[in-house]
């Protein structure tokens, strides 16, 4: 299945568990890294996008270092899936990888 398809899939079960797909609000874009480093220089191109950033250290021991990218956009399967391709590429260039997207409902 392709990453296109499998939002599309995400999505579509969304909306059919309430959700309102239509207007535009803040989609959230996880990703983890194995540094701090790593995460501030993915963190530092984002913001230079003007997008919203949020660097978190956790407990893992694999990849500890979480960053969020907030985008604000509607929610579908094309423009998740063509924010979550470039930032997941971005995310590779400092060793780090993609871990999700999700938003709150409206």
């Amino acid at each position: 299945m392709s990453l296109f398809d499998e939002n599309a899939k995400i999505l579509a079960g969304m909306a059919r568990d309430g959700s309102n797909l239509g207007p535009s609000r803040l989609v959230d874009f996880s990703h983890v890294f194995p540094d701090h480093a790593s995460a501030k220089a993915f963190a530092d191109e984002c913001s230079m996008d003007g997008l919203k950033i949020d660097i978190v250290e956790t407990e893992r021991d694999d990849d500890p270092w979480d960053v969020t990218v907030s985008k604000e956009m509607e929610p579908s399967a094309e423009n998740v899936t063509s924010w979550e391709e470039r930032f997941h590429a971005s995310a590779r260039i400092y060793g780090g990888r993609a871990d999700g997207w999700g938003f709150f409902r409206v």
